[in-house]
This record gives C-alpha cells, structure tokens and sequence, in this order.
C-alpha cells in the first residue's frame, strides 16, 4: 500500500479511496498545482496564507490544501506543524457550519456544530494513527464534504417537518434557462478544455477572483450540485449557502459572465 509520503507523478501522493464505480478520488488540477508550491516553500510562509479568510484575497487557500498539509505533517510526526494546521482546518470547518441568530435557537445551534465538528475531529485520530479514506473526500472536494457534514448534523438533530422545506425553482424556470444557455455558451469546466494549462490556469484565477459567493457556487456548479431540490434533506447550492434559488440562479449567471470576461475578454 502506497504511504501518503510517496510521491505520485505530480510529486503529491494519490488518493486511496475510491468512488463507487471503482474510480479514485482525484484532487483537482488547481489543488495539485497549490500543493506543489505549498510542500516545497517555508511552512511558516503556507499557514500565513492558510491564516487568509477571505476567498477573494490574494494567497487564499482552499480547504483542501489545509486538508493535504495537515495529514502530511501527521505523517512527518510533527505535533507543532500538526497542531497550527488542525487549529487552522478546525476553524475552517466551524466557520462553515451553522450559526445562531438568536438566543431561541442558540442552544440547539451550538449542539449540532459540535456534534459535526465531532464527527470530523473522529476522522483526524484514525488518520494520525495510520490512514483514514474518508478524508480522502476532504481532500479531493472539501466544499462538498462540509455540505455533507452539514447535511448529517441537521438529520441528526431535526425530527418531523424540522427536517427542512422542500426546494424547488419554480417560478425561476425562465432564469434557469438563461443561465443555462450562458454556461452553454461559456462553460468554464468544459472536459474538452481541461486538459488545456493555460484554460484552466486562467478559469480558476478569475473563479479565486470573484466575491465569497459566487466563488462557492462556481465550486458546487463543478460538482454538478443542484440549485434546489424537491427532495428533503438532499443537498443543494440553496441548502448550503442558505439563498433561495433564484439568488443562487442570479449569482452563478453573474459569476459566469464575469469568468467568461476574464478569460476570453468578451461578455456573454
């Protein structure tokens, strides 16, 4: 069995876990390229940028590079590396949780994060200690990992019709339409073109570039997840984010444009 230290042909190891039609997990082309540059400079130099908040800002790291750079220190057996980059990648994943608005429903906030970020911090020892897959998919797809975390917390502590209203475009069939035809038009994740560095380079530059948003609807568009769904409790862009369909339509058209303008200096 191949040692997460190994390297693969990118000088990153490859992931172990595999999908169910048996092919493996894989990082996407921009996370390997980050990885590349974050293993070979000055550690304290890759947790300042991993300290950087905002996605739009210069020198943000996704998730899973946090992911990648904390299992690689475990591998080390480094506890200081291992401690600054859990602490990091611990306040990633309950910034991404759910926060109270009010004191009516603080109390029952507060018990499914930490009954989620328990769920994540019981991966962290198994994979300490030798190799946990399931992180494997927080490598490979931390945005959607954490909408599953979400996801298993609210099931596990909503009952009845708590579980959550049924979403569904509706009335917005006209806007899904328009945005449609503008990533027909302009699909910044065409297969055709991934193997293209320079494509893909300038496509995720311009996604790193826009507003915190469209930034993660552009990521969940690329994991083909739903706007909304009809199904209660499946996750959608409306669930995670907590916008309503046609907010989410709106956002993903305006993120499209400006991805397109920024790579082929055209408008829709």
């Amino acid at each position: 069995m191949t040692d997460i230290n190994d390297a693969s042909e990118g000088g990153i190891p490859a992931l172990r876990k595999q999908k169910v039609d048996g092919t493996p997990y894989v990082r996407p082309p921009d996370i390997e390229g980050l990885l590349g540059v974050l293993v070979k400079i000055d550690e304290d130099d890759a947790l300042a940028r991993a300290r950087i908040r905002r996605r739009s800002a210069p020198g943000w790291l996704p998730g899973e590079c946090l992911i990648h750079m904390l299992r690689r220190a475990g591998r080390r057996r480094d506890q200081r590396s291992y401690n600054k980059w859990c602490t990091l990648i611990l306040e990633r994943v309950r910034a991404g949780l759910p926060r109270a608005d009010g004191e009516a429903v603080a109390a029952r906030t507060i018990e499914l994060t930490d009954y989620a970020l328990d769920r994540f911090v019981g991966m962290l020892g198994p994979d300490l200690a030798g190799y946990d897959e399931r992180l494997d998919i927080w490598e490979a797809r931390f945005d959607l990992a954490l909408a599953n975390l979400r996801r298993d917390a609210f099931r596990r502590h909503a009952s009845g019709d708590e579980v959550g209203e049924a979403v569904s475009l509706g009335d917005d069939a006209a806007l899904a339409a328009e945005v449609e035809r503008a990533r027909g038009a302009f699909d910044p994740f065409d297969p055709a073109r991934d193997a293209e560095d320079d494509f893909r380079s300038r496509v995720w530059a311009a996604i790193n570039a826009l507003p915190t948003e469209q930034n993660r609807i552009l990521t969940m568009m690329r994991e083909e997840m739903p706007v909304g769904t009809g199904a209660a409790g499946e996750i959608s862009m409306s669930g995670v984010l907590n916008r309503t369909p046609r907010t989410i339509l709106n956002y993903k058209l305006k993120a499209i444009a400006a991805v397109r303008r920024a790579v082929l200096g055209d408008e829709l």
